[in-house]
């Protein structure tokens, strides 16, 4: 793309370096050096120019800070195709994980934080080593590179319109770009993604509806999912009012069923006037808890009828209750 003040501040240049050649051929054809003046109208000549190319060199500077922050932010969508989409879903809306298209947390977070969370993951607090959102640099046992997180980081930025303006930056939001690129390279997993973007966060939901008590295992994750360490083996399940639902946990590790008010699942509250069986009374490995469908979950969130809850020890570990009567 040509850039018009580049264009211009060249011409001007290109006038003043003409200017100051034809003056050298005038004064040396007329003797005028001797006199000292033409000595005195080079200096200042050259005193002139050398704003000139400081202003040609912040330009330049501005220019290639805007081109490496487009071919970062291409990278970054690659990446995202690759490793992020399945979680946080083809345009960064959020799908099983949190939103990171243009989200007012995310974006009010410091550079190095943001940072640190990309290269480091975020740990349970009650147990530190499990990570609730797993670590993505190679320095924490992640498959990307330093340059890596930089690009991921670069993709979710330019999302920010006060970042971009801010730091002038002027290359658009690059979660656009991902589901063409995406659709490009893996078509499959994007068709599958949207189907799963269109029947909700938790896909469609398996009918139980004609069984008077129901079983979710806690179990092992299934190879590509994102909960940690664990699983509800069911995401989405359709039941009647009245219905009674059991959780067992099959994992050695414990686990809640907490449900959460709303659905935004980047800014979890736990619904406890709906069903949690609690961190002081969590599900042991080996244990269960149960909880029966009352019409207040059915009008919970009137629009949808859906409960979404989560465990509390494992943030990355949610489901859903789609709810009829």
């Amino acid at each position: 793309m040509i850039d018009p003040i580049q264009i211009v501040i060249d011409m001007l240049v290109l006038v003043i370096a003409v200017g100051a050649l034809l003056f050298v051929f005038y004064s040396r054809t007329n003797a005028v050096e001797k006199t000292g003046y033409g000595a005195l109208i080079m200096l200042s000549l050259v005193s002139l120019m050398i704003p000139i190319f400081w202003i040609v060199e912040n330009n330049n500077e501005a220019v290639a800070k805007a081109q490496q922050h487009t071919t970062s932010v291409q990278r970054g969508v690659e990446l995202y195709s690759t490793y992020c989409f399945t979680c946080h879903g083809t345009k960064g809306q959020g799908h099983i994980g949190p939103k990171l298209n243009n989200n007012s947390t995310v974006n009010n977070l410091t550079d190095n934080d943001l940072l640190r969370i990309i290269n480091g993951g975020i740990y349970d607090t009650a147990d530190p080593t499990k990570p609730l959102m797993p670590a993505w640099s190679q320095d924490f046992g992640g498959p990307l590179t330093n340059n890596d997180i930089q690009y991921l980081f670069d993709l979710v930025r330019s999302s920010d319109p006060a970042y971009l303006q801010k730091n002038g930056l002027n290359g658009g939001n690059g979660f656009d770009k991902v589901p063409t690129y995406l659709q490009s390279i893996n078509p499959t997993g994007y068709q599958t993604a949207v189907a799963q973007e269109s029947t909700g966060a938790f896909g469609k939901a398996v009918d139980m509806t004609n069984k008077k008590a129901v079983t979710i295992n806690i179990v092992a994750p299934p190879p590509g999912a994102t909960c940690s360490p664990a699983c509800f083996e069911i995401l989405n399940v359709k039941v009647k009012v009245g219905t009674v639902i059991t959780w067992v946990n099959k994992s050695t590790t414990p686990h809640t069923a907490s449900a959460i008010e709303g659905t935004d699942v980047s800014n979890i509250k736990v619904a406890k006037n709906i069903f949690d069986s609690g961190l002081a009374t969590a599900i042991n490995p080996g244990g269960t808890f149960t909880y029966t469908v009352k019409i207040d979950a059915f009008n919970f969130n009137p629009k949808t009828h859906t409960v979404i809850y989560y465990c509390q020890f494992h943030p990355s570990m949610l489901a859903e209750l789609t709810i009829v009567q």
